[in-house]
């Protein structure tokens, strides 16, 4: 599918240009630290992805039922959006295991009826990215969601293996546009105290070493989406 400008147009309009106001930059000025009571625990952890898992609980908050039967994830063994997310069956795949039949640039499994997938910071790190979500569409059972988070800015990292240094939100809508998804949402995050850490101190800070916990405009380091067959 080769997208036109009026396609891009409406991701950035649909997406991005509503959530580019002070309530959104300021959503997490102060943070819930309430919610910090899982086994996956914010101390030591990437900021951003703090963010990102906050903002994966409320979308599965505000679904009418919010179960899936079938789950399929990729490296994430130790993923924090698990606790979030209700299930009856999870396969996880690493791609370590076998680089060839789980390599989701080759990926061709027997089951292709998923009804939720998930990948997080992984995107970044194969090199055909587009041709990655059209693989994963094609696993996918009509109706089932898919969710992913990534960086928009962030330093090198498991090179040579890290092929993007990231992808902006309407890049990101792009490549899931492209390859037959609905997009439900897109989001974002960042500012420039952790871009300061992350480019010129080569440091993941968490939230412990950070004062400003508020996103800015244009200084975006995550982005995240959700998206639907």
């Amino acid at each position: 599918m080769i997208l036109s400008t009026k396609d891009i147009e409406d991701i950035y309009s649909q997406f991005i240009l509503p959530k580019k106001n002070e309530n959104y930059f300021k959503k997490y000025s102060s943070l819930p630290i309430h919610l910090n009571n899982k086994k996956w625990k914010w101390e030591g952890k990437d900021f951003p992805r703090i963010i990102s898992l906050l903002e994966f609980k409320e979308f599965l908050d505000k679904m009418e039922n919010p179960f899936f039967e079938n789950v399929l994830s990729f490296n994430g063994d130790s993923d924090p959006e698990y606790e979030f997310l209700k299930y009856k069956n999870l396969t996880n795949y690493n791609y370590t295991d076998d680089t060839l039949k789980y390599d989701l640039h080759n990926l061709e499994l027997e089951k292709k009826d998923f009804d939720f997938f998930m990948s997080n910071q992984t995107l970044e790190h194969l090199y055909d990215p587009c041709k990655v979500v059209r693989n994963i569409y094609d696993h996918m059972k009509p109706g089932g969601i898919v969710y992913m988070n990534l960086p928009t800015n962030n330093m090198p990292h498991s090179t040579p293996f890290h092929y993007y240094t990231g992808f902006t939100p309407v890049g990101l809508g792009c490549i899931f546009k492209q390859a037959g998804f609905k997009i439900l949402d897109i989001g974002f995050w960042g500012n420039r105290e952790y871009l300061d850490f992350s480019l010129f101190k080569n440091i993941w800070a968490d939230y412990t070493q950070m004062n400003n916990f508020s996103s800015e405009m244009d200084k975006e380091v995550i982005s995240w989406i959700f998206a639907i067959k």
